[in-house]
C-alpha cells in the first residue's frame, strides 16, 4: 500500500480524527483507525492488511494510539495553514474552527479526569482514614499498616501534584481558545496554532500519564490486603501473614480511574456500608446503591438511602435495578436487622406539603408486628407501597386515630392477612399512649394488615391489639389527622437495625 497520504486509514481511506478513528499502530509497525482494527479482529487475532503479519487481540485497545502520526498530522495541518493565501479566509477559519473543537474535546476530557482524581481523592483519604483506625486497635500490625498508610500517602501526594499540573494546564487551554478565537492573519494564526500544539501535547501528555500512573496497584492491593489481615487478626487474635505481588490486568484505557480502583478493591461491601465512609456516602446520595434478591427471575430492586446518618433499606419492588448502581444482596442485610431492635419509619406527604417522617418502634416477636414488617419489607410480595390513609376516627378527642394499611382493596375492604394463626393475646395490651400503632379491626380479622396509630393519650385507659409505638414524628401523624382532605395523604414506611433503618415504603 502507497503511503502519500498519512493523514488517512489505508482501508477506509477516511482521516484520522481525534473521536473514532484515531490512529492505532501494530507491532509490526503498520498503522490503521481504531474503527478498522477493531473491524478487522476476528477470534482474538488480527491480519495486518500491509505486512499479513497476525497479531493476538481481542480489542482495539490492545494496540497504542500513534501519537507520532497524530502530531506529523497537526504539523501538516499548520503546514497547510500558512500556504494559504490571503484570499482564501474560509478555509483558514476552518482549520481554526477544528483546532478550536478539539480543544473543546480536550478540555472534556481533562476536566473528567480531573473529576476521576477527586473521587480518588475522597476514596484514598478513606482508605488512610481506615488504616489510622486499624492501627490503634492492632499493635501486632503496626508496622505492616505504616507501609500501606506510607504507599497511600505517597499516591495522594503524586495524585494532588498531579492536579497542581492540570488545574495550571486548564488556564493555559482557555487562554489559547481565546486567542485561537481572536486571529486576523495568517501570520497570529501560525503562531496562535503553534502555541496550541505545544499546549495540546502537554494535555495530552497529562491525561495519558494520569492514566498510566493512577491508580498504583502495589499500593491499592497492599492497602486492601493488610486491611483484611488486620480485621482478620482482631476477630480470630491471630497473625495472618499473606500479602502477595500477584500481577492485575487493570483493563484498557477505556476505563476510568475509579472503574480501576473499583476492579482492585471493590468499594462497596457490607463492611464499607457499615463505615460509611465519604466514598460510599457519595454512591448512596447518588441513588447508585440497590439492594437485590438472590432471585434473579424477578425484576425487584429495593433502594437505600442516607437520612440523618442512617441508612434506610427501602420496600422491594417490581422495578429495574438502575443503570450503573452498586448492588448488595439483600437477604444479607435483612439477616443484620435483629426483631430485637426493629424500627420502622413511616414518609407521609400530600399536595403542597413536604414529607413527614415518623418512627415506629415495633414490639419484639409478636404476630402482629411481624406481619407489619413483612408489609414494610415488601418480603412477601404485598407491601403497604401506593395505599393510603383511610380516614381519621374519633376526631377532636381523646380516641382520635389515623388508620390506613388495605394493601389489596385501598378502600377499607382489604387488607388480607399475611400470617395466618394469628390471635389475640395479653402482649398487645399497653397504656393508652399517643403514638400507639395497633391493628384495627384485630388480630384475628380477616383485615388484619390494616392498623391504626393514636395522636393522644387516653387518661387510664389500656389499648387492645397494639404491637407498636411511634418515638418520633407524632406532630406528623397530628398534621395529617387535621388535614381537612385526608384521602389526599400518603405514607411510607420502613425499619431499622444496626445503624440502618431499612423502610417499607407505604403509601397511605
Amino acid at each position: 500500500m502507497e503511503n502519500d497520504n498519512p493523514e488517512e486509514c489505508k482501508v477506509c481511506i477516511t482521516n484520522y480524527d481525534k473521536a473514532k478513528r484515531r490512529p492505532r499502530t501494530l507491532p509490526c509497525g503498520h498503522t490503521f483507525c481504531t474503527l478498522c482494527v477493531a473491524g478487522m479482529i476476528k477470534l482474538q487475532r488480527l491480519s495486518c492488511p500491509t505486512c499479513r503479519v497476525d497479531h493476538k487481540a481481542t480489542s482495539a485497545t490492545h494496540f497504542p494510539i500513534s501519537y507520532d502520526m497524530e502530531a506529523v498530522i497537526r504539523k501538516l495541518k499548520v503546514l497547510q495553514l500558512t500556504v494559504l493565501p490571503s484570499s482564501k479566509p474560509n478555509e483558514r477559519r476552518s482549520l481554526i474552527q477544528e483546532k478550536e473543537d478539539s480543544i473543546s474535546q480536550l478540555l472534556s476530557g481533562f476536566q473528567e479526569t480531573l473529576s476521576q482524581l477527586k473521587r480518588y481523592e475522597v476514596q484514598l483519604r478513606d482508605w488512610k482514614n481506615q488504616h489510622e483506625e486499624l492501627l490503634a486497635k492492632l499493635s501486632d500490625l503496626v508496622e505492616r499498616n505504616k507501609g500501606a498508610l506510607k504507599l497511600l500517602e505517597d499516591e495522594l501526594s503524586i495524585l494532588l501534584y498531579q492536579r497542581k499540573k492540570g488545574e495550571e494546564g486548564v488556564a493555559r487551554l482557555e487562554g489559547t481558545q481565546g486567542s485561537l478565537a481572536g486571529v486576523h492573519s495568517a501570520a497570529e494564526a501560525a503562531t496562535a496554532l503553534d502555541d496550541s500544539e505545544r499546549y495540546n501535547a502537554e494535555v495530552e501528555d497529562w491525561i495519558q500519564n494520569c492514566q498510566k500512573i493512577f491508580p498504583d496497584v502495589n499500593t491499592i492491593q497492599t492497602s486492601l490486603k493488610v486491611r483484611e489481615v488486620t480485621k482478620r487478626a482482631l476477630e480470630t487474635i491471630k497473625d495472618a501473614d499473606a500479602i502477595d505481588d500477584a500481577p492485575v490486568f487493570l483493563g484498557d484505557a477505556d476505563h476510568t480511574i475509579m472503574e480501576k480502583v473499583d476492579q482492585l478493591a471493590p468499594i462497596l461491601s457490607i463492611e464499607s456500608l457499615r463505615r460509611l465512609g465519604e466514598t460510599v456516602k457519595a454512591l448512596i446520595e447518588a441513588d447508585k446503591v440497590v439492594a437485590v434478591p438472590q432471585d434473579q427471575g424477578r425484576q425487584l430492586s429495593s433502594r437505600i438511602t442516607l437520612h440523618k446518618g442512617r441508612l434506610h433499606l427501602h420496600t422491594l419492588l417490581h422495578q429495574p435495578t438502575p443503570l450503573h448502581a452498586h448492588t448488595l444482596e439483600h437477604e444479607t442485610l435483612m439477616n443484620l436487622v435483629e426483631p430485637s431492635s426493629t424500627l420502622v419509619f413511616l414518609d407521609i406527604g400530600w399536595a403542597g406539603s413536604a414529607r413527614g417522617r415518623i418512627y415506629i418502634r415495633l414490639s419484639a416477636d409478636t404476630g402482629l408486628a411481624k406481619q407489619f414488617l413483612l408489609m414494610c419489607t415488601g418480603l412477601r410480595g404485598p407491601t403497604y407501597a401506593n395505599t393510603r390513609i383511610l380516614g381519621v376516627w374519633n376526631k377532636g378527642t381523646e380516641f382520635e386515630m389515623v388508620g390506613g394499611g388495605d394493601y389489596d382493596c385501598n378502600n377499607g375492604q382489604g387488607g388480607t392477612p399475611l400470617l395466618q394463626g394469628l390471635t389475640n393475646c395479653e402482649a398487645y395490651r399497653r397504656p393508652a399512649r399517643a403514638g400507639t400503632v395497633r391493628a384495627l379491626h384485630g388480630p384475628e380479622s380477616t383485615k388484619s394488615a390494616q392498623f391504626s396509630i393514636t395522636t393522644r393519650d387516653c387518661a387510664n385507659r389500656e389499648w387492645y391489639w397494639a404491637f407498636g409505638q411511634v418515638e418520633s414524628g407524632l406532630d406528623v401523624l397530628k398534621a395529617v389527622a387535621h388535614h381537612k382532605c385526608i384521602k389526599e395523604v400518603k405514607k411510607f414506611a420502613q425499619f431499622e437495625h444496626w445503624q440502618a433503618v431499612a423502610e417499607c415504603c407505604t403509601r397511605h
